[in-house]
């Protein structure tokens, strides 16, 4: 591996490292301005997905 190569990996961990850390930080800031609610679970309900998903016994 040359220069250049070892130069591109480490800045693509870097960026995939800022990137996992943003959303963690944005997760975690609308779940305590949400009353515990997720992104996840809001946007779910917001498009009546979980309606549809019936639990079968």
């Amino acid at each position: 591996m040359d220069a250049e190569s070892i130069a591109g990996l480490v800045g693509l961990a870097v960026g995939l490292l800022v990137l996992v850390a943003l959303s963690v930080f944005e997760s975690r800031t609308y779940r305590r301005e949400h009353n515990g609610e997720g992104m996840m679970h809001h946007w779910l309900a917001e498009h009546h997905v979980l309606d549809r998903m019936h639990r079968r016994h």
